[in-house]
C-alpha cells in the first residue's frame, strides 16, 4: 500500500478517460489528486496502429509535463485502429509515466472490430467516433458517454471500459490493488 498522496496527471479532459483514472487509482492508492490537461498527441486524429498510438501517448506526457511538473504519474490514452487480415479493430492504449521512478509503464485494452463499411469512411483528419456516430444516428451524448466502442457495442463496452483496461494493465504492472493478498 501507498502511503502517500499522489499527483496524478491525465493528458487528457475527455470524461470517460478521466472516470477510467479515477477508477482504476482508486484501487491502487488511498490518496490521490487528478489533475486533467489538454494535450497535444502530435499524431492522428484516429491513430492507426500500436507504434503510432504509443507515440501519442508519450507526446502527450511530453505536452503534460512542460504544463505541469509536479506530477508523480502522467497518465496518457489513445484510441487507435489496428489493421489485421480480418478488419480494422479498436482498441485504447495507456502510457503511464513515474517520474518518481523514471520509469513508463504500458496496457492495452480489448478490440471491438469495427465494420468494413465505417472504415472506408474515415481519414486521418476525421474522428471515427464521427463516422460512427453519423452511421448510428447517435447524438453528441451519445458519443461523449459510450465513445465509439460503446456505439459499436450498444453500450455493453463503453470507451470508459476500454481505458479502465487499458490504465488497469498499465499501472498493475508496477503497483499492487490495496489489500490484495499476494498470493498468486
Amino acid at each position: 500500500m501507498e502511503d502517500n498522496k499522489k499527483i496524478i496527471i491525465v493528458c487528457s479532459k475527455n470524461k470517460a478517460k478521466n472516470d477510467a483514472v479515477k477508477n482504476v487509482m482508486k484501487q491502487f492508492f488511498d490518496e490521490f489528486e487528478i489533475i486533467s490537461l489538454n494535450t497535444n498527441s502530435g499524431v492522428s486524429e484516429t491513430p492507426i496502429g500500436d507504434e503510432e498510438g504509443i507515440e501519442g501517448c508519450h507526446n502527450r506526457i511530453k505536452d503534460a509535463i512542460n504544463q505541469e511538473k509536479n506530477g508523480d504519474l502522467y497518465v496518457a490514452m489513445e484510441g487507435i485502429l489496428t489493421e489485421t487480415s480480418r478488419g480494422t479493430f479498436l482498441c485504447g492504449w495507456t502510457v503511464i509515466y513515474n517520474s518518481e521512478e523514471d520509469e513508463y509503464y504500458y496496457g492495452c485494452s480489448a478490440k471491438v472490430k469495427i465494420p468494413d463499411e465505417l472504415i472506408e469512411n474515415t481519414s486521418n483528419d476525421k474522428r471515427l467516433s464521427e463516422v460512427v456516430a453519423n452511421a448510428v444516428g447517435s447524438t453528441d451524448e451519445e458519443i461523449s458517454k459510450l465513445g465509439t466502442n460503446g456505439l459499436l457495442t450498444h453500450g455493453v463496452y463503453t470507451r470508459t471500459d476500454e481505458f479502465t483496461d487499458s490504465v488497469t494493465c498499465a499501472i498493475s504492472s508496477k503497483y499492487k490493488i490495496i489489500g490484495k493478498i499476494d498470493s498468486y
